[in-house]
């Protein structure tokens, strides 16, 4: 017979296995919930595979390739023969002409775009004039020209030559070159046009036809996209929280970044995902639409990676156990479900049926995704590993900071982080200028650390002796100062960098800080919490009215922002009409939405034009669109419902960490509590995206400018979708504390 101690102990152990089960289970039944959801919307979305006015059809591409080959003489002996059809009296007089007129309707734009020529001199009228010039040109050597006129022949061959291999400043540079004088009699397919603009004319319709198979082979991958995407969604959803959740509970990091690499590798060659950082080409994870054909050498380079790795983690003893994890909040991963599925839905949505410059924005954004995909699985395996290095790094570096203080002196030790400072944000502006999207996001991820490191080492004993030395005013400069260098160093980086967009993020988020960063020593000097939080509120509230008042006042020294800071002033009196169309749209819209296949983004003018809402409605104005599809109230939903999960992705964060350096018990001995830093890291990423959020839902209202500024998660953008997904992974996952383990 059991005693009543063991049937007690039996009891415990099945609840806190129950326990453990229960937000597993509802983790699981939310993102089940999610896809149901959303999955009827990709459905409409794969009913019109073809885009609107059929813009993923290849007939059209298939014949500008063949262009140059037989140009229009197929299509015209098909039209004469119509024609002696009508003369004869043969078949439907009405359908024989709609018919001539279809062929003519279908031959004209390609004539006009070639500029063909046909008779005994068909083909591209530019190039039969580059060539024929240069030949007329030569013709002077073989008959034993003089010396001098031997540069500008060779220059004019140098330059056919770059026509024909379709360089875009073959113009340019035939301009700027000595060419050979025009021949007597000029060539008949020159018209008007002179040499330099006949080598540039040339080599855009090289270009143009080389591109033309690129661009054959991305309608035949969107349309496969349009019909599949909601069911790769789906299953990349599905495979993430399998990953996320093993994250949680496998003993060696090492090998589930190895099969996270390996199984994600698969899902590219399975889907056939398009190669994220391929900016020139387009390369697939399989080279053609065969179901077992050879995979792409991206997707070979990751099971090679997933190979060493699993190898190496195999052949390495055992690490001592990590304390168990959990998750942060049950709703962290469905959240992000919901907010890529709506997010890739409207990338569906304008590629099908929005401006035509943007056809392809889906077919990018599923390698996007799924790089994120595979970097947030990655991370969640790596969370354990990656707190200990930061950990102990940051002990390493304040004993090294500590060392050199000590040696040189506080001010000298100062000034030389400031000149080291300096010299990195020179090298930084010169080198990444042109690239303000990765400028951006570096950015945003050192105040994100810097912030993070700030309130880690300030928030021990040490930091609390600090702020009741010393007078008030001194003791809060001493406190407060390392988190006015970390803003000092991102704004003067923004500015080298010209990036003013994220610099109004950050310093929104900045404000925040710094409120944060005197609340935190007004409590520690005084003790008082009301008084410490009260303050902070109206000190941020102050620094957002400040900010937003200097950026009206001083934005105008960028012009990219006096551009829309105009617009926002005078909106349909400005260069710049982006936020009066907008407006309009957001007005016109009902009160659900248009619908999927039903948004007028071109406006109902007629002609080639696209003249609805801008061109940047995927990046800039991701909440109007969520407007023109669903809804404002659809679209006020998403807004406030991510900063809602934003929140409950850190709630939690307060109860399994005190946020401190200290040493805590893990198996069986001391070590740094590694969790803390991750939790400071959390907060702030969080913090900086409220403010992203809020700055995008403004912009979009007419109420800020936004230059670059995205709907986090939602928004088309690989650099930002990836290093969001990145700390998402640091957020999703917290360590269980020793107290919890053993209740």
């Amino acid at each position: 017979m059991s005693s009543p101690s063991a049937v007690l102990s039996a009891r415990s152990v099945r609840g806190v296995r129950l326990a453990r089960f229960v937000p597993w289970l509802i983790e699981t039944l939310l993102v089940l919930v999610a896809i149901v959801l959303l999955l009827p919307d990709f459905e409409r979305v794969a009913a019109a595979d073809h885009g609107r006015d059929q813009r993923f059809d290849e007939a059209g591409v298939l014949r500008a390739r063949q262009a140059f080959a037989e140009p229009v003489d197929r299509a015209e002996k098909r039209a004469s023969e119509l024609r002696l059809q009508q003369r004869e009296g043969l078949g439907e007089l009405r359908a024989l002409a709609d018919a001539i007129a279809s062929i003519e309707g279908e031959t004209q734009p390609f004539v006009e775009r070639f500029r063909l020529t046909q008779g005994g001199e068909s083909g591209p009228a530019p190039l039969r004039c580059a060539a024929g010039w240069v030949d007329a040109a030569l013709r002077p050597v073989v008959d034993g020209g003089d010396a001098a006129a031997q540069m500008p022949r060779a220059n004019a061959v140098l330059l056919l030559a770059a026509a024909l291999d379709g360089h875009g400043a073959t113009e340019a540079l035939a301009r700027a070159a000595v060419l050979p004088p025009a021949p007597a009699p000029r060539p008949s397919a020159c018209g008007s046009d002179e040499l330099p603009a006949a080598l540039g004319a040339g080599a855009a319709l090289t270009g143009d036809t080389r591109q033309a198979l690129v661009h054959e082979r991305k309608n035949e991958a969107m349309r496969e996209l349009l019909r599949m995407a909601g069911w790769q969604w789906a299953g990349w959803m599905l495979l993430g929280l399998l990953l996320v959740q093993a994250s949680r509970r496998v003993k060696r990091p090492a090998m589930g970044v190895a099969a996270s690499l390996a199984l994600w590798a698969g899902v590219a060659w399975l889907c056939r995902v398009p190669w994220p950082f391929a900016t020139r080409s387009f390369e697939t994870a399989r080279h053609d639409a065969a179901p077992w054909s050879a995979p792409a050498p991206f997707v070979l380079a990751l099971l090679g990676a997933a190979l060493v790795l699993f190898v190496g983690a195999a052949l390495r003893p055992a690490a001592p156990p990590a304390p168990p994890q959990a998750m942060s909040s049950r709703i962290g991963y469905p959240g992000l479900v919901l907010l890529t599925g709506l997010g890739w839905l409207l990338l569906l949505e304008l590629s099908a049926n929005g401006h035509p410059g943007n056809r392809y924005l889906a077919l990018y954004h599923q390698g996007h995704l799924w790089l994120g995909m595979t970097v947030l699985s990655s991370v969640a395996f790596l969370r354990q590993p990656f707190a200990r290095a930061t950990t102990w790094a940051l002990s390493v570096g304040g004993e090294t900071a500590r060392a050199v203080r000590q040696r040189v002196g506080a001010w000298r030790g100062l000034a030389v982080l400031a000149l080291a400072t300096v010299a990195l944000l020179a090298v930084f502006g010169l080198a990444l200028s042109n690239m303000r999207q990765l400028t951006s996001e570096l950015g945003r991820v050192w105040l994100i650390v810097g912030a993070a490191w700030f309130f880690f080492l300030r928030g021990g004993p040490l930091a609390e002796g600090l702020a009741r030395s010393g007078g008030a005013a001194r003791a809060a400069l001493r406190y407060v100062w390392p988190m006015l260098f970390v803003v000092a160093v991102l704004i003067a980086a923004m500015l080298v960098t010209r990036d003013m967009g994220p610099l109004l993020i950050a310093g929104y988020a900045s404000g925040a800080f710094l409120a944060a960063s005197v609340a935190m020593w007004w409590h520690q000097r005084t003790g008082r919490t009301l008084s410490a939080f009260a303050g902070a509120v109206l000190l941020f509230a102050a620094w957002i009215a400040v900010a937003t008042a200097t950026l009206f006042k001083l934005g105008s020294i960028d012009s990219v922002t006096a551009m829309r800071l105009e617009s926002l002033a005078a909106p349909l009196a400005s260069n710049n009409d982006q936020l009066a169309l907008v407006g309009w749209f957001q007005r016109a819209a009902p009160h659900d939405g248009f619908g999927i296949g039903a948004v007028p983004w071109c406006g109902y003018a007629g002609g080639l034009r696209c003249g609805g809402v801008p061109a940047q409605i995927h990046s800039d104005y991701t909440f109007t669109a969520i407007v023109g599809v669903f809804g404002m109230t659809a679209a006020w939903i998403a807004a406030i419902g991510c900063a809602v999960w934003l929140h409950r992705l850190i709630r939690h964060h307060g109860r399994v960490t005190r946020g401190e350096p200290r040493l805590v018990a893990s198996s069986g001995r001391l070590a740094h509590d590694a969790q803390a830093f991750l939790s400071w890291m959390a907060i702030a990423w969080v913090v900086m995206t409220s403010c992203q959020l809020a700055v995008t839902v403004a912009g979009n209202l007419a109420v800020l400018p936004l230059t670059g500024v995205t709907f986090p998660f939602v928004s088309f953008g690989m650099t930002s979708l990836v290093v969001n997904l990145a700390f998402l992974a640091l957020a999703l996952g917290v360590d269980v504390p020793a107290r919890d383990r053993d209740a």
